[in-house]
């Protein structure tokens, strides 16, 4: 009794003395996952034998077999009630640590499109992570990723740029000096959306570096060197991990538009038929299956759109959850991500970027899209044409908003505004290069791209 109150005690000192932040940082390491569950492990088994071997001592050789009986039931009972909490401690730590470890990666993984990692530092100071999602599924062949989103996240602050790269970018480049720049000296000639599975299938034109994944190395490679950002780690959820996510996060609040979305509608060729339902206009709190919908929609709509709403879609979740909700929910997020996502991202990152979010939470979020509305500042009429990529362009945008973001940043830190309030816009500095306007997505605007 003396050491289990002496650890009571030890546990709540700990507690209270610790911030916010470094709790949540011991809740996704590893180490103290395995700490918790051997030291509620054997906190149970050594109450369960000092009840049972206070029974044998103290129990009367006098009783009847009756009141031995109901001794032996006190006894299980007694064992029941110490253990049990112990063990359903136990088993979820237990649990957070195999999802780490089948999800995250256990090594110290890459620190960029090279395999370097920043000398001293546990982040670098501007994080860049691949957000892709597939079309895998039951019913299809191949993984083709539909959905490809660059986020470069500031590690000081958690404002974060999302770079929305439409699936039909063709001629995509690769790095010189390449196999890949070998084998396509004009480009990839299919979509940029089958540069993954072309890897996967021919790992030989695919670089050694940053992952483990062919088909992630070669499309990481192609589009760093479109954007001119080293891209450090990626992840990767197929459809039915989108809806089973958004399902174990309790959903998602979205603004539909003011126009119905159909579910469905459209085949996998792309023949038109009858709708399987629909998701109604106004702002609803959708459940996976409407969510995915949400983002996948095409019928009355096209590629642009959908990037739209899956950016709004990924701010909703965002905004929306706290580090400190998902570890919350973690048993079903575990069940959700552990088959249906795929990352390269390394377990000695999650402490710092779990307390990077939430001390910045929600993180501002900012996006830029690569479609036919971006225009070109050298070119008053023309706009970015993904059928012939303009590079220069791409990499002159992804500066132009990466600048923006860090005067933004100063800006706030030098005179805090309201959260509601949008940074007032600031001159170009010196040297700074042109800033095309980026298109940010309009949640719950009606599709202007009808198609």
């Amino acid at each position: 009794m003396g050491a289990s109150l002496s650890g009571v005690y030890a546990i709540t000192v700990i507690a209270v003395r610790t911030d916010r932040a470094e709790l949540l940082q011991h809740l996704v390491s590893a180490p103290t996952l395995v700490a918790v569950t051997v030291v509620c492990l054997l906190a149970a088994a050594a109450w369960t034998a000092v009840i049972v071997r206070t029974y044998q001592l103290a129990r009367p050789r006098s009783w009847s077999n009756g009141r031995q009986v109901v001794g032996v039931g006190l006894v299980v009972v007694l064992c029941a009630v110490v253990a049990l909490p112990l063990g359903i401690a136990a088993n979820l730590a237990h649990s957070q640590r195999s999802l780490l470890n089948s999800v995250f990666a256990s090594g110290s993984g890459s620190g960029g499109a090279d395999g370097s990692q920043p000398e001293g530092e546990v982040l670098p100071p501007r994080l860049n992570l691949l957000l892709l999602g597939s079309d895998a599924g039951p019913d299809r062949e191949g993984t083709r990723t539909d959905t490809m989103i660059v986020a470069s996240i500031d590690t000081e602050t958690a404002a974060t740029v999302l770079f929305a790269l439409p699936r039909n970018i063709q001629d995509a480049p690769f790095p010189g000096g390449s196999p890949a720049a070998a084998e396509f000296p004009d480009g990839f000639p299919r979509l940029l959306n089958a540069v993954y599975g072309y890897g996967a299938a021919h790992p030989d034109l695919a670089p050694a570096e940053p992952t483990d994944d062919p088909g992630a190395n070669l499309l990481m490679s192609s589009i760093s060197h479109m954007l001119g950002l080293d891209l450090h780690h990626y992840v990767m959820v197929d459809m039915a991990g989108l809806e089973a996510v958004v399902d174990a996060l309790g959903g998602v609040t979205v603004d539909v538009g003011s126009e119905p979305l159909p579910i469905g509608g459209v085949t996998y060729s792309g023949r038109l038929v009858e709708p399987d339902g629909w998701l109604q206009p106004g702002v609803h709190h959708l459940n996976g299956f409407e969510a995915l919908w949400y983002a996948r929609s095409r019928r009355n709509s096209d590629d642009y759109d959908r990037m739209g709403r899956q950016r709004c879609l990924i701010q909703a979740m965002v905004t929306q959850n706290s580090p400190a909700d998902l570890l919350l929910r973690f048993r079903s997020v575990a069940d959700a991500t552990t088959d249906s996502i795929t990352t390269d991202i390394p377990q000695h990152l999650l402490p710092p970027l779990v307390t990077l979010v939430d001390e910045h939470f929600p993180p501002q979020l900012r996006t830029v899209s690569f479609d036919p509305d971006l225009p070109d500042p050298s070119d008053p009429e023309a706009t970015f044409r993904p059928a012939r990529p303009d590079i220069p362009l791409m990499r002159q945008v992804v500066d132009a908003a990466l600048v923006d973001e860090s005067r933004a940043d100063q800006a706030t830190a030098a005179r805090p505004a309201p959260a509601t309030t949008a940074p007032a816009a600031t001159a170009p500095a010196a040297g700074a290069p042109a800033a095309p306007t980026p298109v940010e997505p309009t949640c719950g605007a009606t599709p202007n791209h009808p198609g």
